[in-house]
């Protein structure tokens, strides 16, 4: 078996267990292990082709976050609002730190290593990630860290004039980002979300980019020609140097949040396409988890991360050879 190095980025880290609480939050906290279990039984990867992340310091999160913000999170009340779960407010804040917070630090040094790798080697997925909620003082919807918008910044350290695409098809507005970006004109969003339902920031859709707000219930159908029909344009016009796309499986059909109707089917041929519209482009991609709330969402993200492997990477590579 292969020990080639694939950009796909894990740590037995992400998963978030506490003494089984979590699972009276309808968020599969340990559906990163279950992924990762996938690639390693369906897609023949082995352990040590993946990558694995560094935590994120506090060095990394300052640069977005307040100090102010940071420190709320050491009140176990502000970090049970945040997660929607009451019940933590009486747990020590040391335990959540370490099960919460923790876990959510490595996927933001995931998101970070993400970018790198993505420019390196022209794309990559973070088994984590895409905390679209957070925002500079704030966090809200099971979002603590806004690991996008950090690793943009560390992105743009050594690569200043970069501009960067975010493809947000995450089943709810992306407030968290279109407040951080808002004054960033290097940066541009294209936002896929059902109009009707969390967060409702209408203050920050102003800045989003592309913009399409769906209805509840919306189909298979319905859903992808909105990425036939716009998302082209969207990259023509913005000539993104790196695309970060957060896939949300919460507009799964059975997802009890997302409140729209696409199939497995569905979803495996968006990221198929989000895929191969950047790698047709020679546009380096990163693709981050997202939310996702039904116990399936490990199945569609592990099948649909194998389509794009044989279908679009692989067929790229071999389209490549037989051009020359």
């Amino acid at each position: 078996m292969s020990t080639n190095k694939i950009p796909i980025i894990y740590t037995q880290e992400y998963d978030i267990g506490l003494f089984n609480i979590e699972k009276l939050h309808p968020f599969d906290t340990a559906k990163y292990s279950k992924v990762y279990k996938y690639l390693l039984e369906e897609c023949g990867i082995s352990k040590e082709q993946f990558f694995m992340p560094q935590i994120a310091s506090d060095e990394d999160l300052l640069l977005i976050h307040t100090s102010q913000y940071l420190n709320s999170l050491k009140k176990s009340k502000n970090i049970a609002e945040i997660a929607e779960m009451g019940i933590l407010s009486i747990i020590p804040n040391f335990i959540l730190r370490k099960t919460i917070l923790r876990p959510m630090k490595y996927a933001t040094g995931g998101t970070i290593l993400g970018c790198k790798l993505a420019l390196k080697y022209g794309w990559a997925i973070n088994l984590s990630g895409g905390y679209h909620h957070a925002k500079v003082d704030s966090g809200s919807g099971f979002c603590f860290f806004a690991d996008i918008p950090i690793a943009v910044n560390r992105l743009k350290e050594n690569n200043p004039n970069l501009k960067i695409l975010i493809i947000d098809l995450d089943a709810h507005q992306g407030n968290g980002l279109e407040s951080v970006f808002k004054d960033d004109p290097k940066v541009y969003i294209f936002d896929v979300y059902n109009g009707f339902i969390y967060p409702q920031d209408h203050r920050v859709k102003k800045y989003i980019d592309f913009n399409y707000p769906v209805e509840m219930g919306i189909n298979d159908m319905q859903y992808l020609s909105i990425l036939y029909n716009h998302l082209a344009d969207a990259v023509e016009k913005v000539k993104p140097d790196i695309i970060i796309y957060n896939a949300g499986t919460d507009i799964y059909e059975k997802d009890p949040l997302g409140a729209l109707n696409i199939s497995m089917q569905g979803i495996i041929k968006r990221d198929e396409i989000i895929f191969r519209e950047a790698v047709d482009n020679e546009i380096p991609i990163l693709m981050v988890l997202s939310g996702g709330y039904t116990k399936q969402s490990a199945e569609i993200i592990g099948k649909s991360i194998e389509n794009i492997l044989n279908n679009v990477i692989e067929y790229n590579k071999r389209d490549k050879r037989q051009k020359n």
